[in-house]
This record gives C-alpha cells, structure tokens and sequence, in this order.
C-alpha cells in the first residue's frame, strides 16, 4: 500500500486535479494558496529517493503546489490576454521567488516564461544559483528572451551534473552571449 502510495504521488506532475483556471480570481486565489503552503521554516533537503533516481525526495507541501503553477502557466498558455494583467504576473513572481516551496516554486517559474514577463528577469535571476529552480529559471529567462546572464549560464553549463540543465545553458548561451559581449563592450567605452 505505501509502495502504491509513493508511486501515485510522482503521478502528480502529468495530472493537475484541479479544474482550469479561467479568471484572473482565479490565479490569485491559487497562488495565495500556494504561498500559504509554504513552511515558515526553510526545509532541509531530504535524503535522494530510488524512485527519483537518487534525486532527493520531496516533501508533500511541493507535490501541492507543483500543479498549482501548472495549472496558472496553463492558464496563460490558453488565455494570452492574461499574460498583460500586471496583478497576476506580479503575485506569480511572489510564489516563484518564496524560497521555502522550494521545488513546488518551479512550475510557477515556468509560468512566468514568456516575453510580457521578462521585466521578472532580474527577480528570476537571483535564483540561477538555487539547485532547486536554478534549471527551470535558466529556461525561463531564455522563453523571456532576456540576455544578460551569460556568465550565469556559463557557470550552470559547466558545472552542473543534470544533462537537460546543462542543454538550455547551451541553448542560453547560443542565442544571447554575444549580446550580452556587446553590451559590456559598451558600457566600457
């Protein structure tokens, strides 16, 4: 019963139980029910699980929220026009930069990547280094089409041990290192 239990928690990330989200209402209430899941303390990293391959666990407050953010980046998905309203794109930004949802934050980052919402470049960015989005904030900002993490990416691309995070670093830098060289040549002279 436990080994059908944890198998059908990994389920969770190709099902969203939840109905579509429609109405701006709509995603702010499901974002502050996101962050109100978030653990007042930030939780420590559990110890890698086989059925993750040696990833580490997670906890259920981030299989709660992950489809929460799917379901709000399936909304801007369907509804474009929901892509220009500030007030949702400003509370999305909110749960993807709480840090203590830990990885339940990275489908709410995912959310955020398209070209209307690359003013959150910079908030995203500061999270390049957090092994628990580092990857989806790369992808991101790429979506975004924001250049100017270069070095950021560089440093993901070398040094990172998952193949796919190692993928859209190249796919960053490919697009956007010369304009970020052009950029600092300028500002130099």
């Amino acid at each position: 019963m436990e080994v059908a239990a944890a198998k059908s928690s990994c389920v969770i990330f190709a099902f969203v139980s939840s109905l579509p989200l429609i109405s701006e209402a709509e995603i702010l209430a499901a974002c502050e029910a996101a962050i109100r899941l978030a653990p007042v303390e930030f939780p420590p990293t559990l110890p890698p699980s086989e059925e993750l391959l040696g990833a580490p666990g997670w906890y259920a407050f981030e299989h709660q929220a992950w489809p929460i953010g799917e379901s709000v980046r399936q909304a801007f998905s369907k509804n474009p026009r929901l892509r220009r309203r500030e007030v949702l794109l400003s509370k999305v930004a909110q749960v993807a930069t709480c840090r203590n949802l830990r990885r339940g934050r990275q489908s709410f980052v995912m959310a955020l990547g398209f070209v209307s919402a690359r003013h959150y470049a910079e908030l995203l960015a500061e999270f390049l280094d957090d092994p628990d989005v580092d990857g989806h904030v790369l992808r991101t900002l790429f979506k975004m089409r924001a250049s100017g993490f270069a070095r950021e990416a560089n440093l993901l691309l070398l040094h990172s041990d998952t193949s796919w995070k190692r993928r859209w670093a190249q796919k960053y830098l490919d697009r956007f290192s010369s304009l970020d060289q052009f950029a600092n040549r300028k500002l130099t002279r």
